[in-house]
C-alpha cells in the first residue's frame, strides 16, 4: 500500500461529563512502528478503541487498509486486518490455551483439532512462552497470559497490530522476543502502533510518536528529533521533576519493623528478611524466582511456614485478614483481578479495608466514609468526576491510585507493594514514589517486587535480588544500580523458573489425555452430570420398573431430539 494501513480522521468521543477525544486524527504508515504515548486519562485506550471497533465514536471515521470500517465491531475490524493486545489480557480465564487461540481466528482460518495443539505450541514459541497449550489460562501468571494475548495477536497475521503497554508484565528476554516479532512484522510491511509509558522502549522501535494529552493531538514527530524531556513535557503540559526522592537517612539501633527468619513456602526457601522503619526494600530477580510468592505469603495470600515479627511481636499468617491486623497491607499486582471492584465507586474501594472503623451498630456511616474518600481522592489528586463515579470507567492510572488509596487508608505498619507503578504515567509515577517516600518518613516500611531494575535502583534503600527462591545477593548504598541489579539476577538464573507447579504436574499426564482434562477440570462438569444422570436412571428404575421400558424411552429421546436440535441450532 502506498496510503496508510490505519487512518483515524477528526474522532470524537464524549462520556457524560467529559471528552474523551476532540477532533483526534491519527495515521500508520506501512512498515511503521507509530508509538502514542500520552497520560493515563489522556484519551490513548479511547483511540484504540475506536479503531478495534470496541467503542463507537460520536464522529469521525476508521480506514483500515484503505478500507473504511462499516459498523464499530470488534468482529468488523479483524475482519479489515486490525488486531490489538490489550495492557490487561482479554484471554478467557476457563478455557485452555489452545482454546483462546482458536477464538481470536476466524473460522475458516482456524487449524483442525488434531493439529491444534501443535500450532498453538508452534505460535507460543515465537514469542517465547513456556506455556503448554492445554493448560487452563486461569493457572497462568499475569506475564503468561500476557504473551498468550500477544501469541494471539501475531497468529491473525494483521496489517495493523495495535500494543497496548505489551511489557508491562514481561522479563527483559521476554521482551527481547517482542521486539525481534515488532522488527520482523514491520520489514513484512505491517502497520504497528506501540503505546507505553516506558520511553527508552518508545524511542528503540518507534520510527514516530504523537502525544495526546486531555484527548487533544499535541504533535507528531519523528523518534529521533525529540528528546525524553521534550516528550515529558508534551504529555503532562508542563516541565517535570523525574529524579526520585532522597532517601532517608539511617536510623541505627532502630528495632526492625518486620523480621522473618526461615521462611519456607512456595517457590521460596529458608529466607530471612529485615526492614527497619523508614526503609524501602526492594525483591528483585528474573521473574518466577520466588520474590512475588514471598511477598504474597508476607500478606497471607499463600501459606508459608518460618518465624515473622512485626514491631518484635510473633505474628500467625494465618490469611489476609490476620496479616493486615498485624499491620501487613498489600497492594496487588493485577489491579483488574485483585485489586479494584471495578463496577463499585471510588468512595466504596477506598473505604473496603476499614469498614469496621467506620461503622457504628453495624452500620456505615455515610459521612465518615465520604469524608475518607475526599481526603484521599485529594492526597493522591486521583482524577475521577466524583467519588461516586465506577472505578472500572477511570484511566488505568488513577485505578492504581485508587488501590493505592485503599491500602493506604488501613494504615499499615509494612506496605507490601506488588509493582506499585505497573501501567502508571510518568507524572502519576513521580507521585507514588513520593507517597512512598512520605508513607517511610512517618516511620512505617515498605516491600516492594518489581520487574523495573530502574526503579528499584532509584527508590529503594536496599535490594534483595533473588534465584531458585533464596537470596543470593543483597544491594545497597553506591553498589545498587540498576546495572548490579540487572547483573545479579541474570548472573544467578539464567533460565527461567515460571511455570507454575500445577502446570508442571498435568503435563506428566499427557497432553490432552483423558486424565489431565478430568484433572484441570475441562470435562469434569460433564462428568458429575453423566454420573448424576445414571444415578438417577438407577434410583427412578427401583421405583418403577417401566422407567426403562421401550415405550418410555422411546418418549424420553423424541422430547430429547427437540432439545438437541435447539441446542445445535
Amino acid at each position: 500500500m502506498t496510503g496508510p494501513v490505519l487512518a483515524l480522521d477528526q474522532i470524537v468521543k464524549t462520556y457524560p461529563g467529559v471528552t474523551a477525544l476532540s477532533g483526534v486524527s491519527f495515521e500508520v504508515r506501512p512498515a511503521e512502528v507509530h508509538a502514542l504515548v500520552g497520560e493515563n486519562g489522556a484519551g490513548k485506550s479511547t483511540l484504540i478503541g475506536v479503531a478495534a471497533g470496541a467503542t463507537a465514536p460520536d464522529s469521525g471515521t476508521v480506514r483500515i487498509g484503505g478500507e473504511l470500517l462499516p459498523q464499530p465491531l470488534p468482529s468488523a475490524a479483524v475482519a479489515l486486518g486490525l488486531a490489538v493486545v490489550y495492557q490487561h489480557p482479554t484471554v478467557l480465564d476457563d478455557l485452555t490455551v489452545t482454546e483462546n487461540m482458536l477464538l481470536s481466528l476466524p473460522p475458516g482460518r482456524r487449524p483442525a483439532m488434531a493439529r491444534a495443539a501443535a500450532w498453538t505450541r508452534r505460535h507460543l514459541e515465537v514469542v517465547g512462552a513456556d506455556v503448554s497449550p492445554t493448560a487452563r489460562v486461569e493457572e497462568l501468571s499475569v506475564a503468561q497470559r500476557q504473551l498468550v494475548e500477544i501469541a494471539r495477536a501475531l497468529a491473525l497475521d494483521a496489517r495493523v497490530l495495535v500494543l497496548d503497554e505489551p511489557t508491562e508484565s514481561l522479563t527483559a528476554a521476554e521482551s527481547e522476543r517482542l521486539f525481534e516479532q515488532i522488527a520482523r512484522l514491520r520489514a513484512a510491511g505491517a502497520g504497528i502502533v506501540y503505546i507505553s509509558h516506558r520511553f527508552p522502549e518508545v524511542r528503540r522501535v518507534a520510527d514516530r510518536i504523537t502525544v495526546l494529552r486531555d484527548g487533544e493531538t499535541r504533535g507528531t514527530f519523528g523518534a529521533d528529533e525529540v528528546t525524553e524531556d521534550d516528550v515529558l513535557r508534551l504529555i503532562i503540559g508542563r516541565s517535570v521533576e523525574r529524579a526520585f526522592p532522597p532517601r532517608l537517612a539511617a536510623r541505627p539501633g532502630n528495632e526492625p519493623l518486620l523480621a522473618a527468619a526461615g521462611l519456607t513456602g512456595s517457590r521460596f526457601d529458608s529466607v530471612d528478611l529485615t526492614v527497619h522503619p523508614g526503609e524501602i526494600v526492594g525483591l528483585a530477580g528474573v521473574e518466577g524466582n520466588g520474590q512475588r510468592e514471598l511477598l504474597r505469603a508476607l500478606a497471607g495470600l499463600h501459606r508459608s511456614a518460618g518465624d515473622v515479627r512485626v514491631a518484635g511481636r510473633p505474628v500467625r499468617l494465618a490469611g489476609p485478614a490476620a496479616a493486615r491486623e498485624a499491620g501487613l497491607v498489600y497492594l496487588p499486582q493485577d489491579r483488574h483481578v485483585e485489586g479494584a471492584f471495578l463496577p463499585q465507586p471510588v468512595r466504596e474501594n477506598i473505604s473496603a479495608l476499614v469498614l469496621p472503623g467506620l461503622s457504628r451498630w453495624g452500620f456505615v456511616q455515610r459521612g465518615r466514609e465520604d469524608e475518607l474518600a475526599s481526603t484521599e481522592i485529594d492526597a493522591l489528586r486521583i482524577r475521577t468526576p466524583s467519588p461516586e463515579t465506577a472505578v472500572g470507567v477511570l484511566s488505568g492510572g488513577n485505578q492504581q491510585k485508587v488501590v493505592f488509596a485503599r491500602s493506604m487508608a488501613a494504615r499499615p505498619r509494612v506496605l507490601l507493594a506488588d509493582e506499585p507503578t505497573r501501567g502508571v504515567d510518568a507524572g502519576a509515577r513521580m507521585e507514588i514514589y513520593r507517597l512512598l517516600r512520605d508513607f517511610t518518613a512517618t516511620g512505617g516500611a515498605v516491600v516492594t517486587a518489581s520487574s523495573d531494575a530502574v526503579e528499584l535502583a532509584g527508590l529503594c534503600d536496599r535490594v534483595l535480588v533473588f534465584s531458585r527462591g533464596q537470596v543470593v545477593r543483597s544491594l545497597a548504598g553506591a553498589e545498587l544500580t540498576e546495572q548490579a541489579v540487572t547483573g545479579a539476577a541474570i548472573g544467578a538464573s539464567t533460565s527461567r523458573a515460571g511455570t507454575a507447579p500445577a502446570t508442571r504436574r498435568r503435563r506428566r499426564l499427557g497432553g490432552g489425555t483423558l486424565p489431565r482434562r478430568l484433572g484441570n477440570g475441562t470435562l469434569l462438569p460433564s462428568g458429575v452430570l453423566a454420573v448424576l444422570i445414571v444415578l438417577l436412571a438407577v434410583w427412578a428404575t427401583s421405583r418403577n420398573s417401566l422407567f426403562l421400558g421401550q415405550r418410555n424411552l422411546t418418549s424420553l429421546l423424541l422430547l430429547a431430539s427437540i432439545l438437541a436440535f435447539a441446542a445445535a441450532g
